[in-house]
């Protein structure tokens, strides 16, 4: 029975779709601080290159470092750093406060001048990271897996059945 379950489940066309992989890259790792209260420290990234829905293409993801929380909000494309900036305030800062971090690996967007001077203003500071070491973020890509695998398997294969989920 057991090797009939392992067949079973290698053999699932949703698991191999949906399966991220567990292992992290070889290296020495450097945990980010553990916050004391929500919503304190931020993680940030984007979902790009969805297919179009109601056109979006993209998703910014703003996740709470302390309770792993999350808040998906849907664009239409890649926001400028200002609309990026405008998004935390309006989605973000006016609900829960002006965090005292915030972590990203945006590179040249969240670098800009006017993201800098905005946050500057605001005295956080700002955490960049290179985007070729994720595993400083580990938390942020994990969330990121897990929103693609949802969004994976939601999407595959009920693309003809729209109409049983809207009632």
């Amino acid at each position: 029975m057991a090797a009939d379950v392992r067949r079973y489940v290698q053999e699932c066309k949703e698991c191999a779709m949906s399966k991220n992989p567990r292992h992290l890259p070889s290296g020495k790792l450097l945990p980010l601080p553990v916050p004391s209260r929500p919503w304190s420290h931020l993680g940030v990234d984007f979902i790009t290159d969805l297919p179009v829905s109601n056109s979006y293409t993209c998703i910014f993801v703003v996740v709470n470092r302390f309770s792993k929380s999350c808040r998906l909000l849907p664009l239409n494309g890649p926001p400028t750093a200002m609309e990026t900036a405008e998004l935390m305030f309006n989605h973000v800062f006016c609900y829960f406060g002006i965090p005292e971090d915030i972590v990203s690996d945006q590179g040249p967007q969240f670098i800009s001048k006017v993201w800098k001077a905005f946050f500057t203003h605001l005295s956080v500071a700002v955490s960049l990271l290179s985007g070729y070491h994720p595993q400083t973020n580990g938390q942020m890509e994990r969330k990121i897996q897990e929103i693609s695998r949802y969004l994976r398997i939601f999407c595959h294969g009920h693309q003809d059945s729209w109409s049983q989920y809207l009632g």
